[in-house]
Protein backbone atom coordinates (compact mmCIF):
# COMPACT_ATOMS: atom_id res chain seq x y z
CA UNK A 1 0.00 0.00 0.00
CA UNK A 2 1.31 3.41 -0.71
CA UNK A 3 2.11 5.23 2.49
CA UNK A 4 0.98 9.13 1.92
CA UNK A 5 3.70 10.61 3.64
CA UNK A 6 5.86 10.08 0.64
CA UNK A 7 3.95 12.64 -0.83
CA UNK A 8 3.65 15.55 2.23
CA UNK A 9 5.39 18.91 0.77
CA UNK A 10 8.43 19.85 2.25
CA UNK A 11 7.65 23.23 1.86
CA UNK A 12 8.07 25.66 4.83
CA UNK A 13 5.20 27.87 6.07
CA UNK A 14 5.34 30.16 3.75
CA UNK A 15 3.85 28.26 0.93
CA UNK A 16 0.17 30.50 0.83
CA UNK A 17 1.36 32.78 -2.54
CA UNK A 18 -0.08 36.67 -3.70
CA UNK A 19 -0.05 38.03 -7.03
CA UNK A 20 3.85 38.89 -6.52
CA UNK A 21 5.16 35.69 -5.98
CA UNK A 22 5.94 32.98 -3.13
CA UNK A 23 8.69 32.00 -1.09
CA UNK A 24 10.21 28.90 -3.13
CA UNK A 25 12.58 28.32 -0.08
CA UNK A 26 12.35 24.84 1.48
CA UNK A 27 11.56 24.40 5.14
CA UNK A 28 15.90 22.79 5.17
CA UNK A 29 18.71 24.19 3.11
CA UNK A 30 18.47 22.76 -0.39
CA UNK A 31 20.72 19.82 -0.99
CA UNK A 32 22.76 21.95 -4.36
CA UNK A 33 22.58 26.19 -4.04
CA UNK A 34 23.56 28.18 -6.67
CA UNK A 35 24.99 31.28 -7.79
CA UNK A 36 24.91 33.04 -11.11
CA UNK A 37 28.32 34.46 -12.49
CA UNK A 38 28.49 36.97 -15.11
CA UNK A 39 29.33 33.92 -17.63
CA UNK A 40 25.76 32.81 -16.90
CA UNK A 41 26.40 29.40 -15.87
CA UNK A 42 25.01 27.89 -12.29
CA UNK A 43 28.01 27.36 -10.04
CA UNK A 44 27.71 24.51 -7.44
CA UNK A 45 28.64 25.89 -4.20
CA UNK A 46 27.34 22.22 -2.42
CA UNK A 47 25.84 18.71 -3.50
CA UNK A 48 23.96 16.39 -1.93
CA UNK A 49 21.11 13.91 -1.91
CA UNK A 50 19.37 14.56 1.11
CA UNK A 51 16.35 14.94 0.00
CA UNK A 52 13.41 15.28 2.58
CA UNK A 53 10.92 13.24 0.77
CA UNK A 54 11.71 9.94 -0.46
CA UNK A 55 10.05 7.10 -2.29
CA UNK A 56 8.78 4.43 -0.18
CA UNK A 57 10.25 1.28 -1.37
CA UNK A 58 8.23 -1.33 1.63
CA UNK A 59 6.13 -3.40 -0.38
CA UNK A 60 6.55 -1.97 -3.53
CA UNK A 61 5.64 -4.29 -6.66
CA UNK A 62 7.24 -4.18 -10.24
CA UNK A 63 4.41 -5.65 -12.24
CA UNK A 64 4.40 -5.28 -15.51
CA UNK A 65 1.24 -5.92 -16.42
CA UNK A 66 -0.01 -2.20 -15.92
CA UNK A 67 -2.29 -1.20 -18.94
CA UNK A 68 -1.93 2.30 -20.25
CA UNK A 69 -3.99 3.61 -22.80
CA UNK A 70 -2.41 6.77 -23.73
CA UNK A 71 -5.35 8.26 -25.67
CA UNK A 72 -7.75 8.63 -23.01
CA UNK A 73 -7.89 12.24 -22.57
CA UNK A 74 -10.80 12.30 -19.95
CA UNK A 75 -8.55 11.43 -17.57
CA UNK A 76 -6.54 13.84 -17.72
CA UNK A 77 -6.74 16.37 -14.49
CA UNK A 78 -6.04 19.49 -15.90
CA UNK A 79 -8.61 19.69 -18.73
CA UNK A 80 -7.22 21.21 -22.55
CA UNK A 81 -9.73 21.77 -25.22
CA UNK A 82 -7.48 18.98 -26.92
CA UNK A 83 -9.71 19.17 -30.45
CA UNK A 84 -8.04 20.52 -32.82
CA UNK A 85 -7.21 19.02 -35.46
CA UNK A 86 -3.83 20.68 -35.91
CA UNK A 87 -0.81 21.94 -33.83
CA UNK A 88 2.48 20.56 -32.51
CA UNK A 89 5.86 21.40 -33.20
CA UNK A 90 6.60 21.44 -37.06
CA UNK A 91 9.52 19.30 -38.22
CA UNK A 92 10.23 16.37 -40.58
CA UNK A 93 12.66 14.96 -42.97
CA UNK A 94 13.90 14.07 -46.26
CA UNK A 95 12.83 10.55 -46.73
CA UNK A 96 9.84 9.41 -48.68
CA UNK A 97 6.72 10.89 -47.91
CA UNK A 98 5.13 7.31 -48.41
CA UNK A 99 7.20 5.95 -45.73
CA UNK A 100 5.63 8.18 -43.48
CA UNK A 101 1.96 7.53 -43.65
CA UNK A 102 2.42 5.01 -41.19
CA UNK A 103 5.13 5.86 -38.34
CA UNK A 104 6.31 2.89 -36.95
CA UNK A 105 7.51 2.72 -33.16
CA UNK A 106 11.47 1.96 -32.89
CA UNK A 107 11.82 -0.98 -31.01
CA UNK A 108 14.25 -0.91 -28.21
CA UNK A 109 16.23 -4.02 -26.77
CA UNK A 110 14.73 -4.94 -24.14
CA UNK A 111 17.50 -6.37 -22.39
CA UNK A 112 19.72 -5.24 -19.60
CA UNK A 113 22.87 -5.26 -21.23
CA UNK A 114 24.40 -1.79 -21.52
CA UNK A 115 26.61 -0.82 -24.73
CA UNK A 116 27.51 2.13 -23.05
CA UNK A 117 30.35 2.71 -20.90
CA UNK A 118 28.74 3.06 -17.42
CA UNK A 119 32.25 3.88 -16.10
CA UNK A 120 32.82 6.21 -18.60
CA UNK A 121 35.46 9.05 -17.40
CA UNK A 122 32.97 11.71 -19.25
CA UNK A 123 30.40 11.20 -16.43
CA UNK A 124 32.27 12.92 -13.67
CA UNK A 125 34.28 15.30 -16.23
CA UNK A 126 30.90 16.43 -17.41
CA UNK A 127 29.08 16.89 -14.30
CA UNK A 128 29.85 20.62 -14.36
CA UNK A 129 28.42 21.19 -17.71
CA UNK A 130 24.76 20.18 -16.31
CA UNK A 131 24.73 23.42 -14.23
CA UNK A 132 25.87 25.74 -17.18
CA UNK A 133 22.61 27.24 -18.66
CA UNK A 134 24.91 27.86 -22.02
CA UNK A 135 25.25 23.90 -21.86
CA UNK A 136 24.70 22.52 -25.67
CA UNK A 137 24.31 19.13 -26.32
CA UNK A 138 24.91 19.70 -30.32
CA UNK A 139 28.33 18.51 -30.65
CA UNK A 140 28.13 15.93 -27.77
CA UNK A 141 28.52 12.25 -28.57
CA UNK A 142 25.67 9.46 -28.03
CA UNK A 143 28.28 8.40 -24.80
CA UNK A 144 28.30 12.00 -23.50
CA UNK A 145 24.73 12.62 -23.78
CA UNK A 146 23.86 9.15 -21.83
CA UNK A 147 26.48 10.56 -19.14
CA UNK A 148 25.01 14.29 -18.69
CA UNK A 149 21.31 11.80 -18.46
CA UNK A 150 22.78 9.98 -15.85
CA UNK A 151 24.59 13.32 -13.73
CA UNK A 152 21.06 14.72 -14.16
CA UNK A 153 19.25 11.73 -12.86
CA UNK A 154 21.93 11.60 -9.55
CA UNK A 155 22.17 15.51 -8.78
CA UNK A 156 18.27 15.50 -8.80
CA UNK A 157 18.29 12.55 -5.90
CA UNK A 158 16.45 10.02 -7.85
CA UNK A 159 19.22 7.50 -8.16
CA UNK A 160 18.54 7.11 -4.73
CA UNK A 161 15.08 7.87 -4.15
CA UNK A 162 14.95 5.04 -6.66
CA UNK A 163 17.17 2.88 -5.00
CA UNK A 164 18.91 1.70 -8.29
CA UNK A 165 22.27 1.19 -9.32
CA UNK A 166 24.47 3.27 -12.23
CA UNK A 167 23.74 0.36 -14.76
CA UNK A 168 20.56 0.40 -14.29
CA UNK A 169 19.57 4.18 -15.54
CA UNK A 170 22.33 3.67 -18.54
CA UNK A 171 20.43 0.17 -19.40
CA UNK A 172 17.00 3.16 -19.13
CA UNK A 173 18.42 6.06 -20.67
CA UNK A 174 19.99 3.74 -23.62
CA UNK A 175 16.46 2.32 -24.18
CA UNK A 176 15.24 6.13 -24.36
CA UNK A 177 18.11 7.63 -26.70
CA UNK A 178 17.60 4.42 -29.23
CA UNK A 179 13.86 4.93 -29.22
CA UNK A 180 15.25 8.61 -31.14
CA UNK A 181 15.93 9.32 -34.86
CA UNK A 182 18.76 11.02 -35.97
CA UNK A 183 16.71 14.83 -36.66
CA UNK A 184 18.47 18.13 -36.94
CA UNK A 185 16.40 19.26 -34.35
CA UNK A 186 13.95 16.75 -32.33
CA UNK A 187 16.20 14.21 -31.65
CA UNK A 188 17.81 12.65 -28.18
CA UNK A 189 20.34 16.16 -28.27
CA UNK A 190 17.02 18.08 -27.63
CA UNK A 191 15.56 15.72 -25.38
CA UNK A 192 18.74 16.43 -23.59
CA UNK A 193 18.64 19.60 -23.74
CA UNK A 194 14.82 20.53 -22.51
CA UNK A 195 16.53 17.63 -19.65
CA UNK A 196 18.76 19.79 -18.55
CA UNK A 197 16.70 23.31 -18.69
CA UNK A 198 14.34 21.36 -16.29
CA UNK A 199 17.35 20.53 -13.62
CA UNK A 200 18.60 24.61 -14.39
CA UNK A 201 14.76 25.18 -13.03
CA UNK A 202 15.04 23.45 -10.17
CA UNK A 203 18.41 24.47 -9.41
CA UNK A 204 17.85 28.33 -9.57
CA UNK A 205 14.00 28.06 -8.42
CA UNK A 206 15.47 25.78 -5.85
CA UNK A 207 13.04 23.02 -5.94
CA UNK A 208 14.33 19.97 -5.31
CA UNK A 209 13.32 20.14 -1.74
CA UNK A 210 9.79 21.25 -2.81
CA UNK A 211 8.49 18.68 -5.49
CA UNK A 212 7.67 15.32 -4.09
CA UNK A 213 9.68 12.41 -5.55
CA UNK A 214 7.03 11.49 -8.30
CA UNK A 215 7.08 15.24 -9.11
CA UNK A 216 10.70 15.61 -9.78
CA UNK A 217 10.72 11.69 -11.46
CA UNK A 218 7.92 12.80 -13.75
CA UNK A 219 9.69 15.94 -15.16
CA UNK A 220 12.49 14.35 -15.91
CA UNK A 221 11.29 11.36 -17.80
CA UNK A 222 8.89 13.51 -19.59
CA UNK A 223 11.28 16.03 -20.54
CA UNK A 224 13.56 13.64 -22.13
CA UNK A 225 10.80 11.75 -23.36
CA UNK A 226 8.50 14.24 -24.67
CA UNK A 227 9.44 13.84 -28.59
CA UNK A 228 10.17 9.88 -28.80
CA UNK A 229 10.52 8.67 -32.20
CA UNK A 230 9.32 11.80 -33.85
CA UNK A 231 8.98 12.04 -37.45
CA UNK A 232 10.35 15.30 -38.26
CA UNK A 233 7.13 16.05 -39.46
CA UNK A 234 4.46 17.89 -38.29
CA UNK A 235 0.85 17.02 -36.62
CA UNK A 236 -0.81 18.94 -39.39
CA UNK A 237 1.46 17.27 -42.16
CA UNK A 238 0.05 13.97 -40.48
CA UNK A 239 -3.32 15.06 -40.41
CA UNK A 240 -3.34 15.99 -43.95
CA UNK A 241 -1.38 13.42 -45.58
CA UNK A 242 -4.34 11.04 -43.53
CA UNK A 243 -1.59 9.01 -41.67
CA UNK A 244 -2.35 5.86 -39.93
CA UNK A 245 -0.89 7.57 -36.72
CA UNK A 246 -3.64 10.38 -37.42
CA UNK A 247 -6.10 8.22 -37.66
CA UNK A 248 -5.19 6.01 -34.66
CA UNK A 249 -5.24 9.71 -32.22
CA UNK A 250 -8.40 10.96 -34.45
CA UNK A 251 -6.09 14.23 -36.00
CA UNK A 252 -6.17 15.03 -31.76
CA UNK A 253 -2.30 15.65 -30.46
CA UNK A 254 -0.86 12.98 -33.25
CA UNK A 255 2.66 13.20 -32.21
CA UNK A 256 2.28 13.88 -28.44
CA UNK A 257 0.18 10.58 -28.30
CA UNK A 258 2.81 8.54 -29.77
CA UNK A 259 5.73 10.07 -27.93
CA UNK A 260 3.72 9.04 -25.05
CA UNK A 261 2.65 6.17 -26.12
CA UNK A 262 6.42 4.82 -26.88
CA UNK A 263 7.51 6.33 -23.30
CA UNK A 264 5.25 4.28 -21.65
CA UNK A 265 5.89 1.27 -23.77
CA UNK A 266 9.67 2.05 -22.75
CA UNK A 267 8.53 1.86 -18.71
CA UNK A 268 6.58 -1.44 -18.48
CA UNK A 269 9.48 -3.18 -20.97
CA UNK A 270 12.80 -4.48 -18.74
CA UNK A 271 14.83 -2.07 -18.57
CA UNK A 272 11.78 0.43 -17.28
CA UNK A 273 10.73 -1.85 -14.72
CA UNK A 274 14.09 -1.76 -13.26
CA UNK A 275 13.91 1.95 -12.91
CA UNK A 276 10.66 1.24 -11.09
CA UNK A 277 10.91 -1.87 -9.53
CA UNK A 278 10.77 -0.49 -6.12
CA UNK A 279 7.90 1.48 -6.75
CA UNK A 280 4.45 0.57 -5.64
CA UNK A 281 1.44 0.05 -8.12
CA UNK A 282 -0.54 2.98 -6.61
CA UNK A 283 2.97 5.25 -7.19
CA UNK A 284 3.20 3.85 -10.48
CA UNK A 285 0.04 4.57 -11.46
CA UNK A 286 0.47 8.09 -10.17
CA UNK A 287 3.77 8.84 -12.13
CA UNK A 288 2.03 7.37 -15.18
CA UNK A 289 -0.46 10.04 -14.96
CA UNK A 290 1.45 13.10 -14.64
CA UNK A 291 3.78 12.19 -17.73
CA UNK A 292 0.83 11.70 -19.79
CA UNK A 293 -0.12 15.03 -18.38
CA UNK A 294 3.03 16.75 -19.08
CA UNK A 295 3.77 15.09 -22.72
CA UNK A 296 0.45 16.11 -23.74
CA UNK A 297 0.73 19.65 -22.35
CA UNK A 298 3.74 19.39 -25.40
CA UNK A 299 1.30 20.11 -28.19
CA UNK A 300 2.12 23.74 -28.97
CA UNK A 301 -1.62 23.92 -30.62
CA UNK A 302 -2.81 24.13 -26.98
CA UNK A 303 -0.36 26.39 -25.90
CA UNK A 304 -2.71 29.38 -24.82
CA UNK A 305 -5.43 27.06 -22.86
CA UNK A 306 -2.22 25.76 -20.91
CA UNK A 307 -1.31 29.37 -20.42
CA UNK A 308 -4.66 30.62 -20.02
CA UNK A 309 -5.30 28.01 -16.90
CA UNK A 310 -2.08 29.25 -15.19
CA UNK A 311 -2.70 32.59 -15.34
CA UNK A 312 -5.71 32.16 -13.62
CA UNK A 313 -4.12 30.97 -10.92
CA UNK A 314 -1.47 33.08 -10.55
CA UNK A 315 -3.15 35.21 -8.15
CA UNK A 316 -4.12 32.43 -5.23
CA UNK A 317 -1.18 29.77 -6.45
CA UNK A 318 -1.04 26.95 -3.81
CA UNK A 319 1.92 24.71 -3.06
CA UNK A 320 -1.03 23.08 -1.16
CA UNK A 321 -2.94 22.10 -4.07
CA UNK A 322 -2.49 19.26 -6.30
CA UNK A 323 -4.02 21.13 -9.53
CA UNK A 324 -2.28 24.64 -8.84
CA UNK A 325 0.95 21.62 -9.08
CA UNK A 326 0.77 19.89 -12.12
CA UNK A 327 0.13 23.43 -13.95
CA UNK A 328 3.19 24.66 -12.66
CA UNK A 329 4.53 21.19 -13.40
CA UNK A 330 3.04 21.94 -17.34
CA UNK A 331 4.22 25.36 -17.86
CA UNK A 332 8.07 24.05 -16.26
CA UNK A 333 8.38 21.66 -18.89
CA UNK A 334 6.51 23.67 -21.57
CA UNK A 335 8.53 26.69 -21.01
CA UNK A 336 12.10 24.36 -20.92
CA UNK A 337 10.45 22.65 -24.60
CA UNK A 338 11.24 26.29 -26.01
CA UNK A 339 13.90 27.87 -23.66
CA UNK A 340 16.72 27.83 -26.58
CA UNK A 341 16.71 31.49 -26.12
CA UNK A 342 18.14 31.10 -23.06
CA UNK A 343 21.34 29.81 -23.87
CA UNK A 344 24.01 32.00 -25.51
CA UNK A 345 22.75 33.62 -28.62
CA UNK A 346 25.61 30.99 -30.64
CA UNK A 347 23.46 28.33 -29.22
CA UNK A 348 20.31 29.64 -30.04
CA UNK A 349 21.25 30.26 -33.43
CA UNK A 350 22.59 26.89 -33.98
CA UNK A 351 19.26 24.98 -32.90
CA UNK A 352 17.02 27.99 -34.88
CA UNK A 353 18.94 26.65 -38.27
CA UNK A 354 18.61 22.78 -37.15
CA UNK A 355 15.15 23.58 -36.18
CA UNK A 356 14.89 25.51 -40.30
CA UNK A 357 15.96 22.61 -41.88
CA UNK A 358 13.04 20.38 -40.32
CA UNK A 359 10.87 22.88 -41.47
CA UNK A 360 12.05 23.40 -44.93
CA UNK A 361 12.44 19.60 -45.46
CA UNK A 362 8.29 19.39 -44.39
CA UNK A 363 8.07 22.23 -46.95
CA UNK A 364 9.39 20.22 -49.97
CA UNK A 365 7.34 17.34 -49.10
CA UNK A 366 4.42 19.30 -48.76
CA UNK A 367 5.02 20.66 -52.33
CA UNK A 368 5.53 17.41 -53.92
CA UNK A 369 2.60 15.55 -52.44
CA UNK A 370 0.39 18.86 -53.27
CA UNK A 371 -0.49 19.53 -49.61
CA UNK A 372 -1.15 22.90 -47.67
CA UNK A 373 1.56 24.70 -46.79
CA UNK A 374 2.70 25.63 -43.50
CA UNK A 375 3.47 29.33 -43.94
CA UNK A 376 6.53 29.68 -41.93
CA UNK A 377 8.04 26.66 -43.09
CA UNK A 378 8.64 28.07 -46.78
CA UNK A 379 12.27 28.02 -47.26
CA UNK A 380 11.30 31.14 -49.85
CA UNK A 381 9.56 33.02 -47.38
CA UNK A 382 10.74 32.55 -43.97
CA UNK A 383 13.33 34.98 -42.36
CA UNK A 384 14.99 33.65 -39.65
CA UNK A 385 15.49 36.68 -37.40
CA UNK A 386 11.93 38.27 -37.72
CA UNK A 387 10.80 34.28 -36.86
CA UNK A 388 12.58 34.02 -33.68
CA UNK A 389 11.59 37.68 -32.35
CA UNK A 390 7.81 36.78 -33.39
CA UNK A 391 8.12 33.56 -31.42
CA UNK A 392 10.58 35.24 -28.04
CA UNK A 393 7.06 37.52 -28.09
CA UNK A 394 4.49 35.27 -28.58
CA UNK A 395 5.66 32.67 -26.64
CA UNK A 396 8.66 32.40 -24.28
CA UNK A 397 8.37 35.97 -22.82
CA UNK A 398 5.33 35.20 -21.45
CA UNK A 399 5.75 31.62 -20.29
CA UNK A 400 8.46 33.16 -18.20
CA UNK A 401 6.83 36.07 -17.06
CA UNK A 402 4.02 34.02 -15.88
CA UNK A 403 6.66 31.62 -14.34
CA UNK A 404 8.70 33.61 -12.35
CA UNK A 405 5.06 34.96 -10.74
CA UNK A 406 5.38 31.92 -8.42
CA UNK A 407 9.19 30.93 -8.99
CA UNK A 408 10.64 34.82 -8.34
CA UNK A 409 14.28 33.66 -9.21
CA UNK A 410 13.28 32.64 -13.08
CA UNK A 411 13.22 36.61 -13.14
CA UNK A 412 16.93 36.61 -14.72
CA UNK A 413 15.98 34.48 -17.08
CA UNK A 414 13.66 37.02 -18.78
CA UNK A 415 16.78 39.41 -19.07
CA UNK A 416 18.62 36.95 -20.75
CA UNK A 417 15.88 36.05 -23.27
CA UNK A 418 15.66 39.75 -24.36
CA UNK A 419 19.33 40.12 -24.62
CA UNK A 420 18.67 37.33 -27.18
CA UNK A 421 15.88 39.39 -28.75
CA UNK A 422 18.37 42.40 -29.46
CA UNK A 423 20.72 40.24 -30.98
CA UNK A 424 18.05 38.81 -33.05
CA UNK A 425 16.89 42.10 -33.95
CA UNK A 426 20.54 43.04 -34.98
CA UNK A 427 21.50 40.04 -36.46
CA UNK A 428 21.31 39.23 -40.37
CA UNK A 429 20.66 35.47 -40.82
Amino acid sequence: MLQMSVFKHTTSASSSSTAQGVDTEPSKPSPITTEDDDGGNLQRKSVGNNNNSSINHSNAKASSSNEYNSTNNSNISISSSNTSSSGGSGENNSRNVQDKENINIKQTNSNNNVSFDVNSNNSNNNRQEIFSIDFSALSKSKQELIDLGYNIFEETGLVKDLDVNKETVYSYLEAVKESYRDNPFHSFKHAITVTQMIFIIFIKAKLLNILTPIEKLSLIIASICHDLDHPALSNRFQINMKSSLAQQYNNKSVLENHHLAVCIRILLEENGQNLLRKLSDQEREQLYEKIKILILATDMENHFNYKKQFDDILSSFSWENTQHRDLLLIMLLKSADISNELRSFEISNEWAHALMQEFFNQSDLEKENNLPLTPFMEREKVILNTTQISFIDKFLLPSYNSLQTVLPPLEDFITRINENRLLWEQSTN
